[in-house]
């Protein structure tokens, strides 16, 4: 059984992964998180779309209506769930924008729960990034918006951005269209000049992406993280690193 926490009242320590669909985002959160429970820490998972963001069932309506295939018999399939944010049609824009200011509110509410106060690190899913990179535009009203919203969003101890060729991701999941997967993956990289503690992870191996994952690790506060072994795997063939030395110095979360 891990320690208890010497605060209480302290926040967990809070890193994010973001990126266009087939990135890689769900192979490293597995590492990291087993990595992490090795070390007796207290790991909780969360997707911001099952767990923060409001009324996805709503969305998911919204955007199938708008590309014309709602179908009420298809809602439990896994792409019907989604927003269908590769159609980018004026009215989407607008009523995604108001929910994207409900989802910073009710993560705000998420994060200062007592029982996610009780984890050591909590590890997300996609965050409100990932919204942010629907709304891409250079519009003076946009990029005010998008600082307004950042402002309010808690800030990430790491936030990782998984940077990989949309071709490939594209290869391992399409989904959406490979010219919106190219678009998504500049709107990720845009958000950088608004939000400077975004890291970007190049991708194009699962190998690479891990190594600089553990190498920001070892440099936050979490603790110092060594002797990396390149034997173990994880379900998908990811190489798997043992972490021998992981400390959390809890700290409150600050945002920006």
């Amino acid at each position: 059984m891990s320690p208890e926490k010497s605060d209480p009242h302290s926040n967990p320590f809070l890193i994010t992964f973001s990126g266009i669909d087939g990135a890689g985002k769900t192979t490293q959160i597995k590492w990291l998180a087993s990595c992490l429970e090795k070390r007796q820490l207290r790991v909780l998972q969360l997707s911001f779309w099952d767990h923060v963001a409001v009324w996805p069932g709503l969305r998911s309506g919204l955007g199938q209506r708008a590309v014309g295939i709602y179908c009420p018999a298809r809602a439990e399939e896994s792409f019907t769930v989604k927003n269908h944010k590769h159609v980018r049609r004026w009215y989407l824009t607008a009523v995604r924008s108001c929910l994207y200011m409900l989802d910073v509110l009710r993560l705000r509410y998420l994060l200062a729960r007592h029982n996610l106060r009780n984890c050591d690190v909590i590890i997300f899913d996609r965050y409100v990034y990932d919204q942010l990179a629907n709304i891409y535009s250079q519009s003076v009203v946009t990029r005010t918006y998008i600082q307004v919203l950042i402002k309010q969003t808690p800030s990430p101890d790491l936030a990782f951005i998984l940077d990989t060729s949309p071709a490939e991701a594209f290869r391992r999941k399409p989904e959406y269209p490979l010219e919106f997967m190219y678009k998504n993956r500049r709107a990720f990289l845009w958000l950088r000049e608004f939000c400077p503690k975004l890291i970007t992870i190049p991708g194009d191996t699962v190998e690479e992406a891990t190594s600089e994952i553990h190498t920001h690790l070892r440099r936050s506060r979490l603790g110092h993280v060594s002797d990396v072994d390149d034997s173990q795997t994880c379900e998908e063939g990811a190489v798997m690193q043992s972490v021998n030395s992981c400390r959390v110095q809890n700290q409150p979360t600050e945002s920006v």
